[in-house]
């Protein structure tokens, strides 16, 4: 039986009822003896990255039931593999233990996803590259390049780079304010992502479960709250499950196919119309709503992958 370390937020702080990974744990306990890793145990010393570790199991999860036993310290490498749901921010501190994870996957740890490639990769700026079409983007600092491209557009979305949940987010007009209020945000936020704002979010926007390169045909469309823009169920949003229309299958076939090239076993990808607006790869939720047994799919092709790199 395979042993598989879960490094998360604190689990007394997750909604069992709503939390992907806890429902994904609940499926791979079946068949792996899972170990949760203790947020800010981990550390580096002679080559080796260690960690406290203590056996988890998942009871139940409408009534958030576990059991946490059997604490100790040991080198992360006696893991069969390393399954890291970390939300963002990603910041300096996510990064370090990203690099220390990485020195795992040099020792040939099975790290998912890979942490090489949640370093590499940057969420928006991903999905900014494999959408087609392309939504009308800039990236900058420059308050001038921004109040230029919101004068060519009209309307425009402000982001952070590395918050999740829709944290952050804006929506910005040409006023009288809009260059102060530029500069505000550059001043509060650094280098930000701006693009064209798609008035289709009024027919929600759609999450789609990429999972071991197989795109999940069951989506999760989530409608903002009145009066807002952002529809993320963090932020309020209402939401229902739809069918994924046969059209977007080929370029999510071709996104699919990319991100288990380079280690992403589990992403979320979003999209508003034509677009995709954002790819999570740090810690993608919606599982549990989508439903049709797909944490115990997720649970499964994980460990036809601990078979297949351990062969």
């Amino acid at each position: 039986m395979y042993s598989i370390g879960i490094y998360m937020d604190p689990i007394n702080e997750i909604d069992f009822s709503k939390d992907s990974t806890v429902a994904i744990i609940k499926n791979l306990q079946r068949k792996a003896k899972i170990k949760l890793i203790i947020p800010d145990s981990i550390n580096y010393d002679s080559n080796n990255v260690f960690g406290s570790l203590c056996d988890l199991e998942i009871i139940s999860l409408k009534k958030k039931k576990y059991v946490q036993k059997n604490s100790k310290r040991m080198n992360l490498n006696k893991l069969d593999c390393i399954f890291f749901r970390k939300d963002p921010p990603v910041d300096q501190k996510y990064i370090s233990i990203l690099q220390m994870l990485r020195e795992l996957e040099y020792q040939d740890t099975f790290v998912i996803n890979s942490p090489e490639s949640l370093i590499r990769f940057n969420e928006k700026i991903l999905g900014c590259q494999l959408s087609m079409p392309k939504i009308p983007t800039i990236i900058s600092s420059n308050s001038k390049q921004i109040n230029n491209f919101l004068k060519l557009h009209g309307v425009i979305v402000l982001k952070p780079m590395n918050l999740m949940g829709g944290q952050g987010i804006i929506k910005l007009s040409l006023s009288d304010d809009s260059k102060y209020l530029i500069s505000s945000y550059i001043q509060n936020n650094g280098i930000i992502m701006a693009q064209k704002y798609l008035n289709e979010i009024k027919n929600g926007d759609n999450r789609i479960i990429i999972y071991n390169g197989i795109v999940e045909k069951n989506i999760l469309t989530r409608y903002p709250p009145e009066g807002d823009f952002i529809a993320n169920l963090a932020n309020g949003g209402m939401y229902e499950i739809k069918t994924l229309k046969k059209k977007y299958l080929p370029n999510l076939e071709k996104v699919a196919s990319y991100l288990k090239y380079h280690g992403i076993f589990f992403a979320g990808v979003d999209m508003i119309g034509d677009y995709i607006t954002e790819i999570n790869i740090t810690s993608p939720t919606g599982i549990q709503q989508i439903g049709n047994r797909l944490p115990s799919k997720i649970a499964n092709e994980l460990i036809k992958n601990i078979d297949g790199y351990y062969t």
